[in-house]
């Protein structure tokens, strides 16, 4: 379903926007933590949004100036 809004959704994929698709869907999906993660550089690809610990885990998230989790 994700991946069909992704095809449809003006300006593609979007991690934000997947994360409140799979939570809105996914019962234990809502009951995980929502990261966020920010650069202090601003600008397109300047951060990120994932569920739990995950993106963390296997390194491709790590350079982010701050990590807000909700």
């Amino acid at each position: 379903m994700i991946a069909i809004i992704d095809r449809l959704w003006r300006g593609g994929p979007n991690c934000y926007r997947r994360v409140l698709l799979e939570i809105s869907m996914d019962a234990g999906a809502a009951r995980d933590v929502v990261k966020m993660g920010f650069r202090s550089s601003g600008g397109q690809g300047s951060g990120h949004a994932w569920l739990g610990d995950a993106a963390a885990i296997d390194g491709r998230h790590k350079p982010y100036d701050a990590i807000v989790s909700i």
